[in-house]
């Protein structure tokens, strides 16, 4: 044991007689995990952001639906409202009252938007405006007039391409056509039969997501309106969306629904099985993180060796001289390893202080992705321009872990390379 520390004194003290060397050395490895912080931060931050924008244009974190609309998507296939009941029930339970967020019961169907210009077909959201601001990010990208108010329960919400199809803006009066929703076992009113139904609306707000397949479907009316459209009583919808806190409930929050509505005609979705796509996308996003990462471990860990290895070759007349002197080839290695873990200690602190300040700034200023692409952003690709970094306890522990192992394990190369230094040639001095 005494051998052993005297051998680590050793090794701290090499790292010092070079100051400057070792300082720039271990900034440089330091900078390596520097950027992996950054960049796992970066990468977590816009998963998180493009869930949370995903949910709150799709539908939601959990949603509650009859049975088959997830396949069919039939305009038929409305809640019970015994399943609504139990649902409003459970969600203000205190248990669940701290995990969600927003709540809001949606009507669903498909018509025809028509102007003095054209006409558009459309997928029909009668929604409670107060309730729909807590869920949906539409509200938020009104880009002329207003979204809809509890108040006034009339108008319509349009996207930009509908807007732009149609040749209308704000003010102007459009007719909207379906088909209203004939229950099994009831007769349509005054005996009309699969008539459309049709009402003059008029735009009172048109927003625009950059989505191509939002701005030129979706149109949010007031519940009552189309209720009233379809033909359906009071409180009749199609759905209820269920926004939360933290995407990581949306499991035991579905399982949680799915007992109270057990023997219920209806289906609980979790974001990933309502949306398959975006967790299709998302899944993809992940392994190309991982190859990217695995890329900055190997960089680091070719500087770690590379440096440590330089330093060994370097020296090959000290280690002759230790050897000289006694010194068993095992503890030359050690010496070895010690210097090359004492390197390494510097380096993750001083990536650790870089990494994480540059982290915290992205995290609470976020990165600005409009100067890179200016004009040229599609707005498409991304919801929103700004990148908030978002880096987990685990991730910073599981990257310091990693980056670690991964130095002591090279290091054991340039520790064998020291340990067969042959006396004759390293006390050579040319």
């Amino acid at each position: 044991m005494t051998s052993i520390l005297l051998l680590m004194k050793i090794s701290w003290r090499n790292l010092w007689r070079n100051p400057r060397g070792t300082l720039l050395t271990a900034l440089a490895l330091g900078l390596g995990l520097a950027l992996l912080l950054v960049s796992l931060g970066l990468l977590d931050g816009g998963h998180e952001q493009m869930v949370a924008d995903g949910v709150r244009l799709g539908t939601g974190h959990v949603v509650i639906q009859s049975k088959g609309f997830q396949d069919t998507g039939s305009q038929e296939l409305l809640l019970p409202a015994s399943a609504v009941l139990m649902t409003d029930n459970l969600l203000h339970s205190a248990a669940m009252r701290p995990l969600v967020r927003g709540v809001s019961p949606r009507l669903v169907a498909t018509g025809l938007l028509s102007s003095a210009a054209n006409t558009a077909g459309v997928r029909i959201i009668g929604v409670i405006p107060r309730q729909e601001r807590t869920v949906s990010l539409i509200p938020q990208r009104i880009v002329e007039g207003t979204y809809l108010n509890d108040d006034k329960p009339s108008g319509v919400v349009i996207g930009s391409e509908i807007a732009r199809k149609l040749e209308v803006k704000v003010g102007s009066k459009i007719v909207l056509m379906t088909q209203p929703v004939r229950q099994p076992g009831t007769e349509a009113k005054n005996g009309a039969g699969g008539e459309m139904q049709s009402t003059l609306l008029r735009v009172s707000g048109i927003f625009s997501t950059g989505l191509q397949a939002v701005d030129s479907n979706i149109i949010h009316l007031p519940l009552p309106v189309a209720q009233t459209l379809l033909e359906l009583p009071e409180h009749q919808v199609t759905q209820v969306t269920l926004v939360l806190d933290q995407e990581r409930d949306s499991l035991m929050v579905a399982t949680a629904l799915r007992k109270q509505l057990i023997g219920t005609p209806v289906e609980v979705l979790t974001w990933r099985e309502s949306m398959p796509m975006l967790a299709q996308i998302l899944r993809l996003d992940h392994a190309f993180n991982y190859i990217m990462n695995g890329v900055v471990l190997v960089m680091v860990g070719l500087g770690i060796l590379n440096t440590i290895l330089m330093r060994v070759l370097e020296r090959r007349y000290e280690f002759g001289v230790c050897k000289a002197l006694g010194l068993r080839p095992l503890q030359l290695a050690v010496m070895i390893v010690g210097e090359s873990l004492a390197l390494t200690t510097i380096s993750l602190a001083l990536g650790l202080l870089l990494g994480l300040s540059v982290q915290h700034y992205f995290a609470t200023s976020g990165l600005d992705l409009r100067w890179v692409f200016k004009p040229g952003l599609n707005p498409a690709l991304i919801f929103d321009p700004i990148l908030y970094s978002s880096l987990s306890l685990d991730r910073i522990a599981w990257s310091v872990v990693i980056v670690f192992m991964m130095a002591t394990i090279l290091s054991f190369y340039p520790a064998l390379k020291a340990a067969r230094t042959e006396l004759p040639d390293a006390l050579k001095v040319l």
